[in-house]
């Protein structure tokens, strides 16, 4: 199933200023200990290798480690990794992650954003806000889409509410993959869905850790919960199999009730993640091609300013 909304994107890249945008996020909270079973899990996350015609290089973007890819430069991509909040890290996506940096001809960036339980919300969304307001200060006139699986997914949308919540330009875009958009996991699909890699113990777990005591329906946990007008042009990809297919296929209801470009991909009989999971089957193929033409698009449509089409060589 595909639904497709074409419209320009809000071509404003002024971002206002950034310790300014940071002050309007709640504060930092104190978080818990990991358990050691959560540790173990965490350090099976291992570079193997990635694709090595991607050259890659280990950055900083404000405060925040991050791990930039250059497959080209039609556009800039802020990957923000899955993993419940709780899991992840940039080697283990590297692979990935090079992937997609060669179909869209991307700079791509992938942020290791904190961790909870030792980082609750809002470390994750204060983390990715401040390398999203980096990336647009350096590369001020480029496109830049946020992109994100599971909960990078629904941390890719917090951004934009976050963004949308000051006045402050966002995204030129989101592409979001199995995207958790709704901490109170509620959807019917969580008794529905027959993937059992995402579950409702698991989410609910996860959930708590990251929440500890915050409130399951703030837009900046839940982005289903948000005002969906401020956010753009949107690629949602979901497995009719998983838990969270009900989560991506409200998200894209509202939007699309909105008037927002939305660009909903349903692939019939995948469960959570398959490109990550199952990354040599045709589907994964298909998705990471359609992420491509996605972002490649969005570059097309998001107009260069005066300076970009008089200097060519300059700072994109």
């Amino acid at each position: 199933m595909s639904t497709d909304t074409a419209l320009a994107p809000d071509h404003n890249h002024h971002a206002g200023d950034p310790a300014a945008i940071l002050e309007t996020l709640p504060p930092e909270r104190r978080g818990e200990a990991a358990a050691p079973d959560l540790i173990a899990k965490r350090e099976g996350f291992t570079d193997s290798g990635g694709d090595a015609s991607v050259p890659y290089s280990d950055d900083t973007f404000g405060s925040v480690p991050c791990r930039t890819l250059t497959a080209g430069d039609d556009v800039i991509v802020l990957y923000l990794h899955g993993g419940g909040y709780r899991l992840g890290n940039v080697a283990g996506y590297t692979p990935y992650a090079s992937r997609l940096a060669r179909s869209a001809n991307a700079t791509l960036v992938l942020a290791e954003y904190r961790l909870a339980p030792e980082s609750p919300f809002p470390a994750a969304v204060r983390d990715a806000v401040e390398v999203f307001l980096a990336l647009r200060e350096r590369h001020p006139r480029a496109p830049m889409v946020v992109a994100g699986d599971s909960a990078g997914g629904g941390l890719s949308a917090a951004l934009s509410v976050a963004m949308s919540g000051v006045g402050a330009a966002g995204p030129d875009g989101l592409a979001l993959l199995s995207p958790w958009l709704d901490l109170r996991c509620d959807s019917p699909t969580y008794d529905s869905a027959t993937d059992p890699l995402f579950d409702r113990a698991t989410a609910q777990a996860a959930g708590s850790a990251y929440l500890q005591g915050h409130r399951s329906d703030d837009p900046l946990v839940s982005p289903l919960r948000a005002d969906p007008s401020g956010f753009p042009h949107t690629l949602i990809q979901v497995g009719t199999n998983e838990t969270l297919l009900g989560d991506a296929l409200a998200f894209s209801h509202r939007l699309a009730s909105e008037g927002i470009p939305c660009t909903l991909q349903t692939y019939a009989g995948r469960g959570h993640t398959w490109p990550l999971i199952e990354p040599d089957i045709p589907d994964s193929a298909i998705a990471v091609d359609e992420f491509g033409r996605f972002t490649r698009r969005i570059a097309e449509t998001v107009p260069r300013l005066a300076i970009d089409r008089q200097d060519p060589g300059g700072d994109r």
